[in-house]
């Protein structure tokens, strides 16, 4: 399972610069056929090493698809609207975990893996029907560009302090994700209305929400909403109710919900369009090496320290960078 992470982050340097240079619809294309070829083989593949293989494919297409798609939506916006315009386009990622995780356990367990792997293709091939109708805008191809340029960019000290308040907030998010259900179940609770109360407040927010919230020093109030992220994490370990299970739903989402979005919306602020490929690349893979090196870490924490110990030490981790980025700012993100 984790060979799709990790390709998916160790192959964006690549696909993101293949992205930029070759053009947006055309590399999305190509990722979702792999997509539903990878998907449709695991039915007829039973060796192991093939299976990994399949696994690698998907994740360089997973990184290839998210990052042009996109960068997609964010050249289709002007300056003034893209942070508006991409807390919309994230909502929408919300729902992938309605029609992933709830509707394919449900198919597994009533029908079998074949129908399984035929119902995650067909949104693939949804996603290629709906591909075909875009059209790569003028200066978004750049063929001179080098893989090396990447890692240029992502040097610039703005872009920088975007990617690291991404880190934190994918650290949070993480160690949520991974850990609360049993951290939970210790106390006899469920997990299930986190979920709903997280699907609910962090779609409608990003749509609703979004344009409530002027681009005046924006990231000083994205540091602030990470704080309050923090704060949430911090007081996991009191929860010993179904009710506080619903307020930490609330709270923990509405914190959450707006900060990766405006963050990608402050590194792309008259960026070229030639350059979004790269910029969500290494905007997704900080927020991929968060969730996955971080978990990793608290995880060995949760079993030396107990529950308590890791969400307050990943609250303090998170409370501690929001601290050095607010009084390390000599280049004002705006």
């Amino acid at each position: 399972m984790s060979t799709f992470g990790f390709s998916s982050i160790l192959l964006t340097p690549y696909t993101s610069t293949l992205i930029d240079k070759y053009g947006k619809k055309i590399l999305s294309l190509i990722a979702l056929s792999l997509m539903i070829i990878s998907s449709i083989s695991y039915i007829f593949i039973v060796d192991f090493k093939i299976i990994l293989l399949l696994r690698v494919i998907q994740g360089a297409a997973f990184s290839i698809f998210f990052n042009s798609s996109s960068a997609i939506a964010s050249n289709s916006l002007n300056d003034k609207e893209k942070k508006d315009g991409l807390s919309f386009f994230s909502s929408f990622t919300i729902i992938s975990y309605f029609l992933g995780p709830f509707f394919a356990e449900k198919i597994i367990l009533n029908f079998g893996f074949t129908e399984f792997f035929v119902y995650a293709s067909v949104f693939s091939l949804i996603s290629f029907g709906l591909m075909t109708f875009i059209v790569d805008e003028k200066g978004e191809i750049d063929n001179e560009i080098q893989t090396r340029s990447f890692f240029s960019i992502i040097k610039e000290s703005k872009i920088l302090k975007i990617l690291v308040a991404n880190f934190l907030l994918a650290s949070g998010f993480g160690v949520v994700m991974n850990f609360l259900s049993l951290s939970l179940k210790e106390k006899g609770l469920s997990i299930g209305l986190f979920f709903v109360g997280y699907s609910i407040v962090v779609s409608l927010s990003r749509i609703f929400l979004s344009n409530s919230l002027s681009n005046k020093n924006l990231f000083n109030k994205i540091l602030i909403m990470l704080g309050g992220f923090a704060f949430a994490i911090f007081f996991v370990p009191s929860i010993t109710s179904i009710y506080h299970v619903v307020l930490f739903s609330v709270f923990f989402s509405l914190s959450y919900s707006l900060v990766y979005p405006f963050l990608s919306s402050l590194a792309l602020v008259g960026k070229s369009k030639s350059l979004t490929g790269r910029i969500f690349g290494a905007i997704n893979s900080s927020f991929s090496i968060g969730v996955n090196v971080m978990t990793f870490f608290f995880g060995f924490i949760a079993e030396i320290f107990g529950f308590a110990v890791m969400f307050k030490c990943a609250s303090l981790i998170i409370f501690f960078g929001v601290f050095i980025l607010y009084f390390n700012q000599s280049e004002r993100v705006e």
